[in-house]
């Protein structure tokens, strides 16, 4: 899984790695990659692999998807970085700074001589992620004339100067990629250990309703949840609208906080192994009819998402865009609240007021993304609250192990 973000350092997250140079490299002829991160269409941003069909998977099944292994890619130097933006979409931007000023954002914020967009490069070494450099953003054109003075697509390259300990290769300016004026670079940042978290921040199938959609925004059938905890060892479980569920992953962090503050994660390219499972409709247990969500599942918990608009596909379907200039974390929280309120109640069996008074006192709520538009609500629901020693009130709680018996299952390896 490539990370859009890599050529923010050619040298460190590109150079010396076929597959990753194929993606970002410019010649005479132009990009590689024609569609590598945004092409301005109202695609998305993110380098995602896929879509995979598996077999058998009909829409109103279930495609189950084992989190097995994630681990970096490392560069021809065996090391493994990554790089975070503090950028205009996210929340930061919408607060003052210390000093009083707005968030500044080149053109973006009809400013184009000031930005205040900077990108961390972090090493990541020994369990941790630290800090290396910060550099402003500079303004860049690209080789077709592009000019690019604030985040507006990732994937730019940016073309470094001399800094610190670091000299950087011509490979970027070779490629026609050009700057004005120097850029502005902090080569001691604080060395904060942030842990290793590998997670998948972008992992869903297509909806029915649309023949394509921005990859930003998160839907009914997964996609840019930007969730910290789908890693290793969790599973997702994610309805199928379409013929061979068609499921795509990428845009994969080394660490993340909930709410993913300032616009990214560590964006990192990172491997995966993963098995898929296709659940049939006709072998559900009863709760698994009322998942019209992503739903993820670890040995201790089930994590319930939500979002400003459950299906904004729906809501917005003439101009599925709108959701951006209507983003709201309340209408998120009451979307995640009821989402897991009737999981619960179709899960174990519980009244609505049974389940009322167990949410409030044993699950907790989170924001896990206010940057994608459609902004996320999860709920942190701890399996062993309803560890009674009594048998569910659900009249299939027993089925799983035939649920388990006619599911396909496949193993993929996501590069």
């Amino acid at each position: 899984m490539a990370t859009h973000h890599a050529c923010d350092d050619w040298d460190r997250m590109i150079k010396g790695d076929p597959g990753m140079e194929s993606i970002f490299t410019w010649n005479e002829n132009g990009a590689y990659e024609e569609y590598r991160g945004a092409s301005g269409s109202g695609d998305g941003v993110h380098v995602l692999t896929g879509p995979i069909y598996v077999n058998t998977a009909m829409p109103g099944d279930l495609l189950k998807v084992e989190i097995m292994d994630l681990y970096p890619r490392m560069n021809p130097d065996g090391k493994s970085y990554g790089s975070n933006a503090a950028a205009w979409w996210g929340f930061q931007a919408r607060v003052n700074k210390v000093n009083g000023d707005p968030f500044f954002a080149g053109s973006f914020t009809g400013t184009p001589s000031r930005n205040d967009e900077v990108v961390t490069i972090y090493e990541v070494e020994d369990g941790y992620a630290v800090p290396l450099y910060q550099f402003e953003w500079p303004n860049i054109t690209s080789p077709d004339g592009v000019k690019r003075d604030y985040i507006a697509y990732p994937g730019t390259c940016v073309p470094h100067d001399v800094h610190g300990d670091t000299i950087p290769s011509s490979d970027v300016a070779d490629h026609g990629w050009a700057k004005e004026g120097s850029i502005t670079y902090y080569d001691s940042p604080y060395p904060a250990r942030i842990p290793v978290n590998y997670h998948v921040g972008c992992m869903g199938l297509p909806p029915a309703s649309h023949d394509y959609v921005d990859s930003i925004p998160p839907m009914v059938t997964g996609g840019n949840l930007d969730n910290k905890r789908i890693g290793k060892g969790t599973t997702m479980y994610y309805p199928v609208a379409v013929e061979g569920a068609l499921i795509s992953m990428g845009d994969a962090h080394t660490a993340q906080g909930d709410s993913e503050l300032d616009g990214t994660g560590i964006e990192t390219s990172i491997t995966g192994e993963f098995k898929l499972s296709v659940i049939k409709a006709e072998d559900f247990e009863d709760w698994h009819s009322v998942i019209d969500f992503p739903l993820g599942e670890t040995s201790k918990e089930y994590i319930v998402h939500g979002f400003t608009e459950t299906n904004y596909l729906e809501t917005y379907a003439d101009n599925p865009a709108e959701i951006y200039a209507n983003s709201s974390i309340d209408k998120a929280m009451k979307n995640c609240y009821t989402q897991t309120r009737k999981f619960i109640m179709a899960r174990w069996g519980l009244t609505e007021i049974e389940a009322t008074t167990v949410i409030t006192q044993g699950v907790d709520f989170a924001m896990t993304q206010l940057v994608d538009g459609n902004w996320g609500v999860h709920a942190v629901v701890p399996k062993a609250i309803f560890d009674t020693g009594k048998s569910s009130k659900s009249s299939k709680s027993a089925k799983s192990s035939k649920s388990s018996k006619s599911s396909k299952a496949l193993r993929r390896r996501a590069l």
